[in-house]
C-alpha cells in the first residue's frame, strides 16, 4: 500500500488552498473566480498538480523529519517511544517494558530505540487500521509542510528577483498566510507522528 500516493490529492488540495488565499491577499479576492476557473481547467490543473507534487518532494525525508520535529538528531518519534507511551492511558508501561525490554529500557540509547521499535513492534502491526491511519496522516501533513516551504522559497525568490510590475511587491499578508499554514501543518505532522508510534505499541499489546 502506497500511502504517499494515496495522499497526493489531499496534499495538492491543501497547497492549492494556501496558494489561492495568498493570491487573494496579493491580487484581490475579487479576481479569485477567474483564477479558480483557470486552475481547474485541464492543462493548468495538471501542471499545477505536478509542480506542487514536486515541491512537496523537494526535501529528502530525513530533512523533512528534522524540520517537522525541530531536532537535529534523534528526530523521529520512535526515538522517544518510551516517554510518548507513558502519556497514553491505553498502555501499561510494566507490560510493554517486560515484553519489549530492548525498546523500553532506560539503558537503550535514543538512536537505537527507533530501529528497535520499528523492528520489534511496528512491523507486526503495520497493517492495523489505527496504525495505517496515523501513518497516512503523518505523511500527509509532513509533505504539506515540505510543500509550503517550497512555495515560501519561490515567493521569497520572486520578491527578491522577480519583476515587480507583474504582481506588485509581495504583501506581508502572503507570508502570514504561508506561515500559518506551515505552523498548522507542522503541529499536525508532529501529533500524527507521535500518535503513529503510540498506536503501533497499543495495537501490538
Amino acid at each position: 500500500m502506497d500511502l504517499k500516493k494515496e495522499n497526493n490529492r489531499s496534499v495538492f488540495l491543501i497547497l492549492a488552498a494556501a496558494i489561492l488565499i495568498c493570491s487573494g491577499f496579493q491580487l484581490g479576492f475579487e479576481s479569485l473566480p477567474s483564477w479558480i476557473e483557470a486552475g481547474v481547467s485541464g492543462a493548468v490543473s495538471l501542471i499545477l498538480s505536478a509542480v506542487l507534487h514536486m515541491l512537496s518532494n523537494l526535501l529528502g525525508h530525513n530533512i523533512k523529519h528534522k524540520l517537522v520535529f525541530t531536532r537535529v538528531s534523534n528526530e523521529m518519534p520512535g526515538n522517544r517511544c518510551n516517554t510518548l507511551c507513558m502519556k497514553d492511558p491505553r498502555i501499561d508501561m510494566e507490560v510493554v517494558g517486560t515484553r519489549w525490554p530492548d525498546v523500553f529500557s532506560e539503558e537503550t540509547s535514543a538512536s537505537d530505540r527507533n530501529s528497535r521499535w520499528y523492528r520489534c513492534i511496528y512491523k507486526g502491526v503495520k497493517d492495523a487500521p489505527e496504525v495505517l491511519q496515523a501513518h497516512r496522516n503523518f505523511l500527509l501533513y509532513r509533505d504539506v509542510f515540505s510543500g509550503l516551504i517550497g512555495v515560501a522559497l519561490i515567493v521569497l525568490g520572486w520578491s527578491l528577483w522577480g519583476p515587480e510590475d507583474l504582481f506588485g511587491a509581495i504583501k506581508t499578508s502572503v507570508y502570514v498566510v504561508l506561515g500559518v499554514f506551515a505552523l498548522v501543518s507542522m503541529i499536525a505532522a508532529r501529533n500524527a507522528g507521535n500518535r503513529f508510534v503510540v498506536n503501533a505499541v497499543a495495537a501490538a499489546i
